[in-house]
C-alpha cells in the first residue's frame, strides 16, 4: 500500500473494544485474520475464551482434578524426603529372591543349572545352589557366581543410617 494516504488507508472495527482502526505494514500479510486493535484486545479476547472454556467443562471438576493431583505429588515427595533421611518404610527396595522369593537386601547373582540364566538368590539359598563355596564343586558343575547386589536403601535395625557404606 505504498504512496497511499492515510485516510485512505482499510479499516476494520476491533471485536473486543468496538473502535476502529486502520491497516499496518506490520499486517501486510496478514490483514484478512486480524480482528483485534492490539495486543491488549487480544489478550482480553484470549482470556474471555479461556474462561468461557472452564465454565463449559466444569470448573469443579477441574479443580477436584488439580487437587487430588497436588496431593499425590505432595505424598510422594513426603515419601521421597523419608526415603532419603532413612525414616521411610524399611522394606523399601528389597527385591526378591529367585529361588524362595523372600525379600531381602542382598542378593548374590549366579547361574545355576544348564540354562546359564542368571539369577538372584538370597544367602540362604546361595548356600543350596553353590554348595557352600564361592566356585561351586563338583555337585554343582553349572555354578557360576556373578556378583552381589545390596538395597542402598536398607536400614538397620536402629532405623538411623543405612546398611550399605
Amino acid at each position: 500500500m505504498r504512496g497511499v494516504k492515510k485516510e485512505n488507508l482499510p479499516s476494520k472495527v476491533c471485536v473486543v473494544c468496538d473502535r476502529p482502526f486502520t491497516w499496518r505494514k506490520k499486517w501486510e500479510n496478514c490483514w484478512d485474520e486480524v480482528t483485534t486493535c492490539s495486543k491488549s484486545c487480544n489478550g482480553k479476547r484470549k482470556s474471555e475464551r479461556q474462561r468461557e472454556n472452564k465454565e463449559t467443562r466444569g470448573e469443579d471438576e477441574d479443580e477436584d482434578a488439580r487437587a487430588a493431583h497436588k496431593k499425590s505429588v505432595k505424598a510422594q515427595k513426603a515419601e521421597r524426603r523419608a526415603r532419603l533421611e532413612f525414616n521411610g518404610n524399611p522394606t523399601s527396595g528389597q527385591k526378591a529372591c529367585d529361588e524362595c522369593s523372600k525379600m531381602v537386601n542382598e542378593l548374590i547373582r549366579c547361574q545355576t543349572d544348564a540354562t546359564k540364566r542368571w539369577r538372584m538368590v538370597c544367602g540362604s539359598c546361595w548356600v543350596k545352589v553353590s554348595g557352600g563355596v564361592v566356585d561351586g564343586d563338583a555337585n554343582h558343575p553349572h555354578y557360576r557366581y556373578g556378583g552381589l547386589w545390596k538395597n542402598r536403601r536398607a536400614q538397620n535395625a536402629d532405623g538411623g543410617e543405612p546398611l550399605v557404606c
